[in-house]
């Protein structure tokens, strides 16, 4: 056998073995302003749990936590209940001011990692997961998701503000001191007004770090009728809701889930489903009134009047394709052949009428090695000599979309 085709067949049986075998599953994640629970209305916790019920997130993520006792009675009294038991949560670190945890699907997710990022006023919660794909064991490969719990600084002042760029750019320091760039899921209650404040801007675009907003709904949302199918909070018009909280109707979008560029795409195998982002009960019939009055469209009305008493923050919640050919699905369409040569070029061949205008390296975790720019080309013919032996994730841009493939390194 001809050694220089030895890589290219290795190449295709990683490829064949990972994409005959793997099926895809849908993902539900869930942000929740669970407003200074249990400190104010303990009793809240049956109202959550129908919350939880109704949406049965698989990543559950929460803001305004005050006490660990309050996350042991979330895993066990809201979500491991009716003959469920598959919950689990991430450890809850009491931080200053109020705090964030993570709950997930034991079935679906792993938990890898977890890390505070101290910030001007609250931390910032990453937690790193890992896909649990049904044949791990024979693939050996998975995917990392990062998600994040961001709480800025609320007000409207300058000096409020001010420190919400603050938080904002310490955050944006991590990320990229770390080099986190990929599958990044940032949400939480931002309490920004307008996407032009230097904190939205920084949360966006900061560094080399780029978010996005799942929805395209960037503006100056405050108190906007334009954006009344986006806010999410307030849930009352009127003071002295249960649990305390802020009046006014629901007039601000406070709260997102912002993600990284490649979970639009599907490039790093991991998707976003389309018309799947959504604030739970907006129906667009709200504006600066009660979520739960008159009648909502969205929601039943006992879901309505849940959030109208659990929170004065609608939760936010999105879907994603995870496994399967997500990312790699148009492989067979654009690609002839590749493979890595002795001289230790990656050797890429599109079809004919196919062109590559950048190719992204991946290691196996999911971490960016390389992004290169190419100008419409046909074949590529790159270096791999600074990498390590082993395996890694090929991204070709190809017509505006991504086209992922595994390649090996072995010399």
């Amino acid at each position: 056998m001809n050694k220089k085709l030895i890589p290219y067949l290795l190449i295709l049986l990683i490829f064949t073995s990972i994409s005959a075998v793997k099926g895809q599953e849908v993902l539900k994640i869930m942000y929740y302003n669970l407003l200074t629970f249990p400190q104010t209305q303990p009793d809240r916790i049956d109202t959550l749990k129908k919350i939880t019920n109704y949406i049965q997130p698989d990543v559950f993520v929460v803001n305004e936590l005050n006490s660990f006792s309050g996350g042991v009675q979330i895993l066990n009294n809201a979500l491991n209940v009716g003959g469920i038991q598959y919950y689990s949560s991430a450890v809850f670190y009491d931080g200053p001011d109020t705090d964030n945890l993570l709950f997930y699907n034991s079935n679906k997710l792993g938990l890898v990692s977890q890390f505070q990022i101290p910030t001007a006023l609250r931390d910032i919660s990453e937690y790193v997961l890992y896909y649990k794909d049904p044949n791990l064991s024979i693939t050996l490969d998975t995917t990392y998701l990062y998600f994040y719990s961001v709480h800025l600084k609320a007000g409207s002042q300058q000096s409020e503000m001010a420190l919400r760029y603050i938080e904002a750019q310490e955050f944006n320091s991590y990320l990229v001191s770390n080099n986190r760039t990929t599958n990044l899921f940032v949400g939480g209650d931002f309490n920004i007004y307008d996407n032009s404040e230097q904190a939205c801007q920084e949360i966006l675009n900061g560094g080399n770090v780029t978010l996005v907003d799942p929805v395209n709904k960037m503006g100056s949302w405050h108190n906007n009728i334009g954006y009344q199918s986006y806010h999410t909070q307030s849930t009352r018009s009127n003071t002295g809701g249960y649990g305390g909280g802020s009046s006014g109707g629901m007039d601000d979008r406070f709260d997102f889930i912002f993600v990284s560029p490649d979970v639009m795409s599907g490039s790093s195998g991991v998707e976003y489903v389309d018309n799947s982002y959504k604030a739970i009960g907006q129906d667009g019939q709200h504006f600066n009134g009660d979520i739960n009055i008159p009648i909502n469209n969205a929601v039943p009305a006992d879901i309505a009047s849940a959030l109208f008493y659990m929170s004065d923050h609608l939760p936010v919640r999105m879907e994603v394709s995870i496994g399967g050919d997500v990312g790699i699905s148009s492989y067979v369409e654009v690609i002839n052949r590749v493979f890595v040569n002795n001289d230790n070029n990656l050797i890429v061949y599109l079809k004919d009428g196919v062109v590559c205008d950048n190719l992204t390296i991946y290691d196996i975790s999911g971490k960016k090695i390389s992004n290169n720019i190419f100008k419409k080309k046909n074949y590529i013919n790159h270096n791999l000599s600074s990498l390590s032996n082993g395996v890694y994730i090929g991204s070709l841009l190809i017509h505006g979309n991504y086209v992922n493939f595994k390649f090996l390194k072995s010399n």
